[in-house]
């Protein structure tokens, strides 16, 4: 963390935070974190939470919590500024090492969402995995969430809404798409609804 980022930081929710939860919270100013009972924050040996990166230059960043939810980290992980974050009662979020959520983005997690490592999420997206209302078809109601499972290694590109989905390692989802099924391992999805238009993708940052 650079000087001026650390002139940044919330002195006081970043102690309470990294004391209670047993390991380091980096928060920035301004960033709204809502804990209800039993919401918990696991940290695994070595983890590293950033909170709210960029607040200067954007809108807070806003966690919600509701009871027993729970947001895992495993490395470090990079939330920016303007993203909002919910985890729905008993819901379980997991993070993998240096995954980075950009700004203005929005994770909904209802029962259980899994990003895996590295993966980067541009700015605008929008990862959720049900839907807080119960959809009835042919009067027979459709499940309220679907399992989200993004693998390691997957850039997601600005203004993605990925919802209730399995992601494969390496892929990378078209900016703008819609992704509502699962997509194999290193390819190039793009589109509403997002098809595969290429195989055997890679990408570097």
């Amino acid at each position: 963390m650079n000087i001026r980022s650390a002139m940044l930081v919330s002195v006081f929710k970043t102690l309470y935070l990294s004391i209670r939860f047993h390991g380091p919270i980096i928060v920035l100013r301004g960033t709204r974190i809502r804990l209800e009972r039993g919401a918990r924050i696991e940290l695994a040996p070595g983890a590293r939470l950033n909170l709210g990166q960029g607040h200067h230059v954007g809108r807070p960043l806003s966690l919600r919590m509701s009871p027993n939810g729970r947001l895992s980290i495993d490395g470090t992980v990079t939330i920016s500024c303007g993203t909002k974050i919910i985890i729905g009662e008993n819901a379980h979020l997991e993070m993998g090492n240096q995954t980075f959520i950009h700004y203005d983005s929005a994770i909904t997690c209802w029962e259980h969402i899994a990003i895996g490592a590295d993966v980067a999420v541009s700015w605008n997206s929008n990862i959720i995995d049900g839907n807080a209302h119960v959809l009835i078809v042919a009067g027979k109601p459709r499940p309220r969430t679907r399992p989200l499972t993004i693998g390691d290694h997957v850039w997601i590109g600005t203004g993605v809404i990925v919802v209730g989905a399995s992601i494969g390692d390496g892929s990378v989802l078209g900016a703008g798409s819609v992704v509502t099924s699962n997509v194999p391992p290193k390819s190039l999805v793009t589109g509403n609804p997002a098809q595969v238009i290429r195989e055997d993708v890679s990408w570097e940052v």
